[in-house]
């Protein structure tokens, strides 16, 4: 039967470690669409023809095609047509057959043509439905694409994977009034039925993957500026909302000129559009020439932004600009290496900050944010390597995660290190000129960089690629050497089997009193190692600028040796923050005795920097989770004594006031600082006094904009809300739900729904929790509600968790085809808190009975990062600091 013979080629992989593709006898080279869509019956009629090279014989026609109506479908060749005796669908692997009465001759150019309908859904997947508010009130409906990974084949037939690259023609036909635009800018257009309704037709895209083909339709308005290298760039925002666009058109202009010398082939489109969808399930789409955002991701409230939300934005246009060169110009083949994509693009726009903001240190921030993220979820068994193998294409959704972005990127900054500036952009770029417009593997950059500069890249590189984990690497001071060595470092400190053990390729990059490293590091290749250390050392700090995704652990020489060079200002932020940041890694895993962190945060007592103090918060969140949440009693009550002791003199120095003179690193302090004053200053009644005067003023409806923001800095909004609610009771939830009810501004809405479930009031959480899935919040937002109520504390974190499992049938329903990383954030801030075996045994039995397995491996690394907590738990029960006599300023 033809169904079995389709099966057979589709699956032809004796062994699964091959990828399933379509078969190979036909590859698509040209698309040329029409889609017509319905806003009211939320329906939309295509028509595909696409052209074809009949690499080998067949009499099957098999592509991609999820949700989609076949009308009816034709093949034409050499001047005949071949009709369609069958059309048959396979729902798992979303593709159709077409059985034809006619075979296709090898070496003949077909045209298979499709006449489709189907539905403008509202999964934020494939071509689908966005709701909006008019300034008028009206609610109104826009439609727009997300198709990475795989929905490009929701919304046309299609050969649905990245190295299927070809070229699309589209034409839309959309109601007259109402605004659509595609990749390309528009080629003619035309008017039909009388003036109700226009014909678009875009000019012709580059050769390019499905995924990255794009449109919109709707009402929108937009501001424009041309880079200077003459690229028409224009950020579309909801009507009467253009200037909320302005900021990141700005950062788009700059970034493209700027790309364009460090990729060394201009952008190659004619434009770049950016859009702002009311309704998006990722932070953005990097579609070529017309990328897509989330609301918060794009568009800046000119007055109330808060430099957070600035830098946030910059970061994320950053991103999505890089891949129109890594992803878009060059395209991984297959999903296995889904982060020459991912990777590379968050390196990039970290890059690009540090040259167009320099004032924000964003190297020293990479070492608390994206590095941290990378080693938090890589020290897990259940993590996996950056190149990780994919046989079924559905298996990428779930490694859109950290190890992608975030180890990805930190790799890429090691072979900076390791290559040097110059050696890495001439590599990079005679990896671009050689592969445009095509498809690459991991191998062809190593190739690139190895030829550049004369080093065994691949060497280096495949150690952190191809495994899972990374290297410990454990420092012994003996007689003037250091002496280095490394095994594998997991979160719960067990120690691997011989079996386990992996060895990495280590650059090692140190600094002393006398100076760091300098050109070419040397390589640690084996598990040990020994580094001459100079005379007059004074300290060690290895992984000196925290180039390399790894841990130390020093012993105590140098532990006080560096501890002393803290005090002493000898270490730069980012060394200090990467330093901290491994001792706290350490304690969780039970390396590190509990009260001897405690001990090193001491030397942090007059700390002012930025990026410090989020290592800083993680030291007092993790200790405090124990203390507080699991412990409690008089050491808890102490505990609390002790971060306020180092928090309030920080606070009293930045002020609550704004000041012209502030740095932007200034402003993320003081929402840092205040942020955890709500947390653990709640006793210090003066300064909850405070925190509520000044909330009164952001209730109030008669204040203006600037007077809220002189009230409350921007950067301290969301402090505040947290201050507020986590002492507050049926008052200031009302307070709350006022300010999101008076605003259509997504941003202000995600800030409320984040904080107002932070109360201590147990009715008031069960409130939140109802509203977030009783349909008021919008799909891509409706989790948020849940991080508010698990952050309010352990009680807080089990009502969640109940309401989560007693809600799981709708919550199920309401994702339905949505894309799998919504579930996964809802189980995440479900849970988050939790640090027990018996939490840990209880989650595992629900979704052993209620099984999700597109989730299955972030729910693993849940069930894992849980149970490393409670071991955690377990032991600070076991030391000083649970004795209800401890002296934590001595301890």
């Amino acid at each position: 039967a033809p169904r079995a013979r389709f099966g057979l080629q589709l699956l032809r992989a004796s062994n699964m470690s091959e990828p399933v593709l379509l078969p190979s006898a036909l590859e698509p080279r040209h698309y040329t669409l029409r889609i017509e869509p319905d806003l009211e019956r939320f329906t939309f009629a295509g028509e595909a023809r696409i052209a074809l090279d009949v690499v080998s014989a067949t009499s099957e026609v098999v592509f991609h095609s999820k949700e989609l109506l076949i009308r009816d479908a034709a093949v034409s060749f050499d001047g005949e047509t071949a009709a369609a005796k069958s059309i048959s669908f396979d729902v798992k692997l979303t593709t159709c057959t077409l059985t034809l009465d006619k075979e296709l001759p090898a070496n003949a150019e077909a045209v298979l043509t499709v006449r489709y309908q189907g539905d403008l859904n509202n999964q934020m997947a494939g071509f689908y439905r966005s709701h909006y508010t008019a300034a008028n009130g009206e609610k109104k409906i826009m439609g727009s694409t997300q198709f990475e990974a795989l929905d490009a084949r929701r919304a046309f037939p299609c050969w649905d994977e990245p190295a299927r690259k070809a070229v699309f023609d589209l034409t839309l036909v959309v109601p007259s009034d109402l605004t659509c635009f595609s990749n390309m800018p528009e080629k003619e257009v035309a008017v039909i039925q009388e003036g109700r309704k226009r014909v678009v037709t875009f000019m012709s895209t580059p050769q390019m993957s499905t995924y990255l083909l794009a449109f919109c339709v709707g009402e929108f308005d937009y501001v424009q500026q041309r880079t200077e290298n003459g690229v028409l760039v224009k950020v579309y925002t909801p009507p009467g909302k253009s200037s909320s666009g302005t900021y990141a058109l700005d950062i788009a202009c700059r970034c493209l000129d700027l790309y364009d010398g460090f990729f060394g082939l201009r952008y190659p489109l004619p434009k770049l559009d950016m859009v702002a969808i009311p309704e998006f399930a990722m932070g953005a789409m990097e579609n070529w020439g017309l990328v897509t955002y989330r609301m918060v991701d794009l568009l800046i409230d000119p007055v109330l932004a808060s430099p957070q939300q600035r830098q946030r934005v910059a970061t994320v246009v950053n991103h999505e600009l890089a891949h129109q060169w890594f992803g878009n110009l060059v395209t991984m083949k297959w999903w296995d290496d889904l982060w020459l994509n991912e990777g590379f693009a968050t390196w990039t726009e970290t890059y690009a900050n540090s040259v167009l903001f320099p004032e924000w240190k964003m190297w020293e921030q990479f070492t608390s944010n994206t590095q941290a993220a990378a080693l938090r979820l890589d020290s897990l068994r259940s993590s996996h390597p950056i190149q990780v193998p994919i046989n079924h294409a559905e298996e990428v959704e779930e490694v859109f995660d950290a190890i992608s972005y975030c180890k990805g990127c930190s790799v890429v900054r090691m072979a900076h290190a390791v290559l040097g500036a110059e050696n890495f952009q001439k590599g990079l770029q005679a990896y671009m000129q050689t592969h445009k417009y095509e498809n690459a593997v991991t191998t062809d950059l190593w190739n690139a960089w190895a030829k550049e500069s004369g080093l065994p890249i691949a060497e280096i590189m495949s150690s952190w690629t191809m495994q899972m984990g990374f290297p410990l690497l454990t420092v012994k001071l003996e007689d003037g050497k250091a002496q280095v060595s490394q095994r594998w470092f997991l979160s719960d400190g067990s120690i691997p089997t011989e079996e386990e053990q992996k060895r990495w390729v280590v650059p090692l990059l140190f600094g002393t009193k006398a100076g760091c490293t300098e050109g070419t590091p040397e390589l640690m290749r084996d598990t040990e190692h020994t580094i001459e250390l100079p005379a007059d050392f004074g300290f060690f700090k290895l992984n000196w600028g925290q180039h390399v995704p790894l841990r130390v652990q020093y012993d105590d020489d140098l532990v006080f040796m560096l501890c002393a060079a803290i005090e002493a200002g000898d270490v730069p932020a980012g060394d200090r923050a990467g330093f901290l940041a491994d001792c706290v890694a350490l304690t969780k895993a039970r390396l590190l005795a509990p009260e001897r962190l405690v001990a090193i945060l001491r030397a942090f007592s007059k700390e002012r920097d930025s990026t410090v103090w989020d290592s800083m918060s993680s030291a007092f969140a993790l200790l405090s989770g124990a203390l507080i949440n699991q412990i409690g009693g008089a050491c808890g009550d102490k505990w609390l004594s002790f971060v306020a002791n180092m928090v309030a003199p920080a606070i009293a120095e930045i002020g609550w006031d704004a000041k012209e003179s502030d740095a932007h690193l200034t402003k993320t302090l003081r929402g840092t600082l205040f942020g955890l004053a709500g947390k653990y200053c709640a006793s210090d009644e003066a300064l909850m006094a405070e925190a509520k005067r000044r909330f009164s003023v952001l209730l109030d409806q008669e204040a203006s904009d600037e007077a809220k923001a002189k009230a409350v800095p921007t950067e301290l909004r969301v402090s505040l809300m947290q201050m507020v609610m986590r002492s507050g009771g049926e008052e200031e939830f009302e307070g709350m739900m006022k300010l999101f009810s008076s605003t259509d501004d997504n941003q202000a809405q995600k800030e409320v729904m984040q904080c107002v479930g932070l109360t201590k009031d147990a009715a008031l959480r069960a409130r939140v929790l109802a509203w977030a899935i009783s349909g008021a919040l919008k799909l891509q937002d409706f989790f948020y509600a849940f991080a508010g109520v698990t952050g309010s504390g352990k009680e807080g974190m089990q009502q969640c968790w109940t309401f989560y499992k007693d809600n799981f049938q709708q919550i199920k329903e309401m994702l339905a085809t949505a894309s799998p990383s919504l579930m996964s954030a809802v189980i995440v801030y479900s849970t988050m808190g939790a640090a027990s075996n018996e939490m840990a045994d209880e989650i595992e039995a629900f979704f052993q009975e209620h099984s999700l397995p597109q989730n299955s491996r972030r729910i693993t690394q849940l069930l894992e990062s849980v149970r490393s907590l409670a071991g955690f738990t377990d032991a600070v029960r076991q030391s000083p600091l649970a004795d209800p006599n401890v002296d934590f300023a001595a301890v």
